[in-house]
C-alpha cells in the first residue's frame, strides 16, 4: 500500500534518466525539469493516522502533547510543499516539488475502536534504545506496535549517541512497522535540541518508510532509483551551501531530500570527541561518588550523559541540571569507563577508572 501512495503521490515529479554519471553537474537535471508538472487534484487527498509511542525513562524525555503536535504540522507542511523556509529551495529542485496530497494525523481511534489521542505513554526502565527493533516489543520496555495496515507507529525516545533515528521500508514484517526518532530532535518546540528543531528528522525518515532510499544509493556513487535526483558521491554532512562540490561534482545542499517537500536536515556529523568539557575526580575513584564537572552551557532543558564501560555497554545513564554533579559509582565494578554526554549537538567525554 506505501509503494502505491508513494507512487501516486510522487508521479507528477518522478522523471527517468537511466544514463545519469555520477560526475555530471547538477544542471544536468535543468532540462527534465521544464517538462514537469507539479499540479494534483486537491480532492484526492491521503490521510495516514500516526500512534506515537513515547516512550521514556525519566521526565525529560516524556515530551509534551504540544512537541508531538509541533511535529505533525512541520511534517504536514513539508509534505504539502506549505514549509515556511521553502523559499530556500534552489531554483532547479523548486521547480520539481509538489503538494504531495498526502497528510498525516494523529489517530482518533485505536485498533479497538475505541476513542484514542494517538499518543501512548510507556514509562520504561530501559535507559536507551538502539535500531534493534526492541522497543517495539512490550516485553522488552517498549511499546508494542498498533496495526501496521491501519496506522504509521512512531516510537519517541532516547536513543544512543549518533542515532537520531530510523525507519523500516516497505515491506517489513508489521510488528516492527515504523520510524523511531530520538526524543529532542522531534517536533519544533518543547525539548527538541538545535539544529535538529525544524522537524526534519521526521520528514527524512517518512521518506525512507515511504521506500525511498538516500541519494547515493548507500553505496559509492549509488543511485536511488529517482529520476529526477542527480548523481551523488555519498552523503553530505553539516550545513553545506549549494552547490557543494569538489571540483569534478556539484550535489544536493541536501543530503536527506527523500520528501517532496525540502528537507534541509544533514546527516549527524562525525564529531571530535572533546575531553576538555567535562572533568570527573577523584579519578580513579574506589567506592561512592564521582563529581563530574561540565564546562559547557546546558541549556535551560540540562543534558543527559551516559557511563559506558569498556566493552561497549551502557551501564548508567541520567540527566544533568547543574554544571556540577555528585554521580554514585559504587555499583560499578573495577574497570576503565567513558562519560559522554549524549544529546544530540554534545562531543563532550571523557574517561574514569574504577577501582
Amino acid at each position: 500500500m506505501r509503494l502505491f501512495i508513494l507512487f501516486f503521490s510522487f508521479i507528477s515529479v518522478i522523471s527517468v534518466n537511466a544514463q545519469r554519471n555520477c560526475t555530471a553537474i547538477i544542471n544536468s537535471a535543468m532540462p527534465v525539469i521544464s517538462s514537469q508538472s507539479n499540479s494534483m487534484s486537491p480532492e484526492k487527498i491521503i490521510t495516514i493516522p500516526v500512534v506515537v509511542h513515547v516512550v521514556y525513562n525519566n521526565a525529560v524525555e516524556n515530551i509534551s502533547e504540544a512537541q508531538i503536535i509541533s511535529q505533525i504540522t512541520s511534517l504536514n507542511a513539508d509534505f504539502t510543499k506549505s514549509n515556511n523556509d521553502f523559499s530556500k529551495v534552489p531554483s532547479v529542485f523548486a521547480k520539481l516539488a509538489a503538494n504531495t496530497s498526502i497528510r498525516f494525523e494523529l489517530a482518533k481511534t485505536d485498533p479497538m475502536g475505541k476513542s484514542t489521542t494517538g499518543i501512548i505513554r510507556k514509562k520504561s526502565t530501559r535507559m536507551m534504545w538502539t535500531d534493534d527493533d526492541k522497543i517495539k516489543y512490550q516485553a522488552n520496555g517498549g511499546s508494542t506496535t498498533w496495526d501496521a495496515k491501519s496506522y504509521l507507529n512512531i516510537w519517541v525516545c532516547n536513543t544512543v549517541p549518533g542515532l537520531t533515528g530510523y525507519a523500516s521500508f516497505p515491506g517489513a514484517d508489521r510488528a516492527v512497522d515504523g520510524i523511531v526518532i530520538r526524543y529532542d530532535a522531534f517536533g519544533t518546540v518543547g525539548k527538541v535540541l538545535a539544529p535538529f528543531n525544524l522537524g526534519r528528522t521526521l520528514t527524512h525518515e517518512v521518506g525512507h518508510w515511504m521506500g525511498l532510499k538516500h541519494l547515493w544509493g548507500d553505496q559509492q556513487c549509488g543511485d536511488d532509483g529517482i529520476g529526477d535526483t542527480p548523481k551523488q558521491r555519498n552523503g553530505n554532512s553539516g550545513t553545506p551551501v549549494f552547490p557543494k562540490t569538489d571540483g569534478k561534482r556539484s550535489s544536493m545542499l541536501n543530503s536527506k531530500a527523500l520528501a517532496p517537500a525540502w528537507n534541509n536536515n544533514m546527516e549527524p556529523e562525525i564529531l571530535t570527541v572533546n575531553t576538555r568539557d567535562i572533568v570527573v575526580y577523584p579519578n580513579p575513584v574506589q567506592s561512592g561518588n564521582i563529581k563530574l564537572l561540565v564546562n559547557t552551557n546546558l541549556g535551560s532543558n540540562g543534558k543527559n550523559y551516559a557511563i559506558i564501560s569498556s566493552n561497549g555497554q551502557i551501564v548508567k545513564t541520567g540527566h544533568l541540571l547543574e554544571m556540577e554533579e555528585d554521580i554514585n559509582v559504587q555499583s560499578l565494578a573495577p574497570g576503565i569507563y567513558q562519560i559522554r554526554l549524549t544529546d544530540i549537538a554534545s562531543n563532550s567525554s571523557t574517561k574514569f577508572v574504577k577501582q
